[in-house]
């Protein structure tokens, strides 16, 4: 299985539990299994954390391989198709909302590539606002959160 990160799963893991100065393995693991082709991210979520002036930004920077394009016909074919999906079913501004940032291309991604979403998100049926994990279900794109990936991927941090 290979798993795409959603930009909350790195800010996440950053400001909380996998932060840098205390627990580097957990971005070594990241840059392990990328290695491996197990672990990736988007385009658009390297830009978004290009924005930030951290930590966290110079590790993007420094790991560009990590961050896919998501320029290919069939990602976009999804993604028009998730597109047409979010304006049937959600209000005007909550469709802008969602389909203004990489949550739609990450979802395309997966699709395309048969991959599973990490998100810190959660499923939220009959919500108004857009959720990563309601989309998902819709197209068929299994979601997980990060420590589920680190189980999956039988990752330990040890002492």
């Amino acid at each position: 299985m290979i798993y795409c990160l959603d930009a909350n799963t790195l800010i996440e893991a950053k400001n909380l539990h996998y932060a840098m100065d205390f627990c580097p393995a957990f971005w070594q693991m990241l840059e392990n299994e990328n290695g491996k082709g197990q672990v990736f991210s988007i385009d658009f979520i390297a830009k978004e954390l290009a924005k930030g002036n951290d930590e966290l930004t110079d590790w993007a920077r420094s790991n560009k391989n990590l961050f896919i394009e998501t320029s290919d016909i069939e990602t976009q074919m999804v993604y028009i198709e998730i597109v047409n999906y979010v304006n049937d079913n959600y209000s005007e501004v909550e469709a802008r909302k969602f389909l203004d940032v990489a949550d739609p291309w990450l979802i395309a991604k997966c699709k395309t590539m048969n991959a599973t979403l990490v998100t810190k998100e959660v499923l939220a049926r009959g919500a108004k606002k857009v959720k990563i994990p309601n989309i998902c279900e819709i197209f068929e794109v299994k979601y997980m959160q990060t420590h589920e990936m680190i189980r999956a991927l039988g990752v330990q941090f040890i002492l």
